[in-house]
């Protein structure tokens, strides 16, 4: 999922903000004036996961100083067990039945690995890497474009990327549930009339998505990589509810 690189989120955010802005101020119905302010609140809190990206980008870099993943030999060994991994198919990212027999499978297969210069650990380091990259990249077009059509596909994709990965985690079944309720909603998303896509509800609705799946992708990561248990989907809810609250309130560490 390619894109150009043209600016930083926090560049595209500023523009955004100053676009409605400036729209909010020739307007004078209360509707629209609202509906501005919403747009303007969903851009706040998904900037402020610019933060909570930039900081799991630290933790994770202080982890991986930690090991040895350059070696060649373990660069080959990485890419057999991935090209294996392809090789287990899920069927139905939502189906949960499929859901357990795909991360049972893959249990198994990470288990009988005859791991030598490698390890899960490293998967797992990649596979936050190549994540967070892809949210980051998200979260620019996000603040660049004015049709949400490809950018709510692009968040499904990475949804669906991200329930592939699972298995890597351990038992997260939490985690797919939490998942799944973000891209269910992306896909119901995806079926609206094309004057949808361009107007400032789709903006709104498509910032909360990409905010939630970069949260659920923060969350679960940091647990990881500080060695604690996985939050389970409650948990999950109210640590994104709690972010949530933070940038309305003002005490988020990115304002």
């Amino acid at each position: 999922m390619p894109m150009r690189n043209f600016l930083t989120p926090a560049a595209a955010y500023l523009n955004r903000r100053n676009d409605l802005l400036a729209e909010r101020s020739v307007v004078q119905s209360p509707a629209v004036i609202k509906t501005i302010n919403k747009a303007l609140l969903a851009s706040e809190i998904a900037i402020a996961t610019f933060y909570d990206l930039e900081s799991l980008r630290t933790l994770q870099q202080r982890k991986a100083r930690l090991i040895d993943g350059h070696d060649e030999q373990r660069q080959q060994e990485l890419q057999r067990f991935e090209l294996l991994s392809h090789t287990l198919s899920l069927s139905d990212a939502t189906d949960e039945t499929a859901f357990i027999d795909y991360q049972q499978s893959f249990n198994r297969l990470a288990a009988s690995y005859p791991w030598q210069h490698a390890n899960i650990e490293l998967v797992q380091n990649e596979l936050f890497t190549t994540t967070l990259n892809l949210w980051l990249e998200t979260l620019e077009m996000l603040f660049s474009v004015n049709n949400r059509r490809y950018l709510l596909a692009r968040i499904e994709k990475i949804l669906t990327f991200s329930i592939g990965k699972i298995p890597l985690l351990g038992e997260a079944q939490d985690v797919w549930q939490a998942l799944v309720s973000v891209m269910v909603f992306c896909r119901q998303r995806t079926n609206n009339d094309e004057a949808y896509f361009t107007s400032l509800e789709s903006y709104s609705e498509t910032a909360d998505l990409c905010s939630r799946g970069i949260l659920l992708f923060c969350f679960t990561t940091e647990a990881l990589l500080r060695g604690q248990p996985i939050p389970n989907e409650t948990r999950l809810n109210e640590k994104i509810k709690s972010h949530y609250n933070r940038v309305i309130d003002g005490t988020h560490p990115y304002f």
